[in-house]
C-alpha cells in the first residue's frame, strides 16, 4: 500500500546515448509479488478513489512512444525508476 511517507530525489545525466532521468524513494519497496503488474492499465495498490492505476502506464506510453524506455529496481527502503531518453534531433550527442 501508498503510505505517502519518504524521500524522494530526482536527478537527471548523461548515460551514453541517453539522457537518464531516476526517481528514487526510501518508502516500503515494490513487493516482488506485484512487480510483474506496476504498469499494467489500472493496476494500484492505492485505497479506492486515489488513484485509477494508469500513471505508470500512460508514463511507459509516452517514453516508449520516443524510443525510449523505463526500468526499476526496489527493495525496502530504495525503489528506483530510470527513464532512459533520446536526446532531441539536432542537440549536440
Amino acid at each position: 500500500s501508498v503510505e505517502y511517507r519518504g524521500r524522494l530525489s530526482i536527478s537527471a545525466e548523461r548515460s551514453g546515448q541517453w539522457i537518464l532521468v531516476s526517481f528514487a524513494d526510501t518508502g516500503a519497496g515494490i513487493p516482488e509479488a506485484i512487480r510483474d503488474r506496476v504498469f499494467e492499465p489500472f493496476f494500484t495498490t492505492k485505497k479506492h478513489g486515489e488513484g485509477i492505476g494508469l500513471g505508470l502506464d500512460i508514463a511507459r506510453s509516452i517514453v516508449e512512444g520516443g524510443g525510449g524506455r523505463i526500468e526499476f529496481e526496489s527493495v525496502p527502503g530504495n525503489t528506483v525508476f530510470r527513464v532512459y531518453l533520446r536526446p532531441a534531433e539536432g542537440t549536440d550527442q
